[in-house]
């Protein structure tokens, strides 16, 4: 085995992390700079640079690694050293990055991560392509010396496409995602929480400025921040998921995305667990939604799912999983009853009581500590507020129940569940099933139902799906095909 250094351009890749991570200490510094130490700063940003560039440096001069058929073998460190090895064989996922700007220096960076790890194992900041290519065929030659019939899935046809999203698809999942509403509020709690650390000046200035403005003008800027906001969480979720697409290759899924940043995922079939529908109440009225999957071991840590299909319509959900997946396990056959008839007014009536009793002790507080709240004007806002929030529990709760659904074949089990805005489905293998809880109160009893959940393997832990008001005969059923 030979030594190898990642390509050069790891050092620009190293330098501008540093950079990152002292980018707000440097502008609050140069904003609080006094007027004589102007002279000072080109020779203090000539010294940062050194130390920046140096340091980056020595981080890839001690980055080596080196590999042989069967194991890579990477040392890191100047005094705090780290060896780490891993068999090709154990190696379950290798995440490829190549943003646009690493594509003229051929380069990539790449992500290993093995069995049970929480992170991944090893991280190359910027691997040249011929080296990325080596390491994966290494790792594909070691795994496929070792399938044998006890493999999952059979031999899939190298490199055969199953999935492509379409620009339209594209854009409809884009447009539905409303990503730009939460960016808007993530700027704004950004805002709050560097108002403090700005120059009394600055914060004048801008103070000056809102209190001059009319309602007009401030709504009008609230309302292009927002579109602005909109926009730009767009065009996030278009330059993450183009050209989005699956390949098999082997026994694994190589699913491939991105405009600005291209990255490719190889994912053992062994490591899924469930497959997961997802809906959200915008998505729910033009009949369209996303398949994830759970996965074993360590997932991608820029994701919080694994995305499997970004956008599809509910028709064609089931022959597009086939198509992906290359199986034919998501016909339910044999329905069961998802909960008792009265469950969804036991549902609502649970959750007015609950609301009830937070509005009787809040009364109680304002009535005793703060009594000048207590007057006509607030009871009627507090009546008005009650009366919304019941009607929208009213409506959630009821949509919870309805929503629910379980349904299995031979070895498939399917869960419906919905909080009244979010409606989730899985389809599940029994021998991926972790474990099967009933729980409630003993009036549920004299019901003949109860709250199940049912646990899934999901990253390191576990992922549980809630059911509410089962009936115990469907439970029994459940429980007598887990055993077959």
């Amino acid at each position: 085995m030979t030594k190898q250094h990642q390509s050069w351009f790891a050092i620009v890749v190293n330098f501008f992390s540093h950079i990152k991570i002292m980018i707000w200490p440097i502008i609050l510094g140069l904003f609080n700079i006094k007027n004589d130490g102007v002279i000072f700063l080109p020779l203090i940003v000539l010294g940062m640079f050194v130390v920046f560039i140096g340091s980056a440096w020595i981080q890839w001069l001690f980055f080596t690694f080196e590999f042989d058929d069967n194991e890579l073998s990477v040392k890191q460190g100047i005094f705090n050293k780290k060896q780490v090895h891993v068999p090709f064989e154990r190696i379950q996922t290798i995440s490829r990055t190549m943003p646009f700007y690493y594509q003229p220096f051929q380069s990539v960076r790449l992500q290993i991560d093995t069995s049970g790890q929480g992170k991944p194992e090893v991280v190359f900041d910027a691997l040249s392509l011929t080296q990325a290519d080596i390491l994966e065929q290494k790792r594909r030659s070691a795994q496929n010396k070792k399938a044998a019939v006890a493999e999952i899935r059979s031999k899939q046809s190298i490199s055969e496409l199953r999935y492509h999203v379409t620009n339209r698809d594209l854009m409809l999942y884009a447009v539905t995602s409303l990503s730009g509403l939460g960016g808007f509020l993530a700027l704004f709690t950004l805002w709050t929480q560097i108002d403090d650390l700005l120059p009394k000046h600055l914060k004048a200035t801008f103070t000056n400025f809102v209190n001059h403005q009319s309602v007009i003008v401030l709504s009008s800027l609230i309302v292009i921040g927002l579109l602005i906001g909109i926009v730009v969480g767009f065009f996030r979720i278009y330059n993450q998921y183009f050209d989005f697409k699956i390949l098999h290759e082997d026994n694994h899924l190589v699913i491939s995305r991105g405009l600005l940043a291209r990255k490719s995922v190889q994912l053992k079939f062994s490591r899924i667990q469930a497959v997961q529908l997802r809906q959200t109440l915008l998505r729910r009225m033009v009949k369209l939604m996303n398949a994830n999957v759970l996965l074993s071991a360590s997932r991608d840590q820029d994701d919080k799912t694994t995305v499997l299909i970004p956008v599809v319509s509910n028709q064609k959900v089931t022959t597009t999983l086939r198509k992906v997946l290359g199986v034919d396990d998501f016909d339910i056959k044999q329905w069961q009853p998802s909960a008792i008839k009265a469950a969804a007014w036991y549902q609502v009536r649970f959750s007015l009581l609950r609301i009830a009793t937070m509005i009787v002790v809040l009364s109680g507080v304002l009535r005793v500590w703060l009594p000048k709240f207590w007057d006509w004007h607030n009871i009627l806002l507090g009546i008005l507020i009650t009366l919304v929030v019941a009607v929208f529990l009213i409506l959630k709760n009821t949509m919870t129940i309805k929503d629910q659904k379980i349904g299995y074949h031979e070895s498939v089990i399917y869960l419906q569940r919905s909080n009244g805005l979010t409606k989730e489905g899985y389809f599940i293998t029994r021998d991926k099933i972790q474990g099967v809880n009933t729980h409630g109160m003993f009036t549920l009893t004299t019901k003949k139902a109860t709250h199940l959940d049912i646990i899934v393997r999901d990253d390191n832990g576990g992922h549980m799906i809630h059911l509410r008001y089962v009936p115990e005969e469907t439970i029994q059923n459940i429980n007598k095909w887990l055993l077959l």
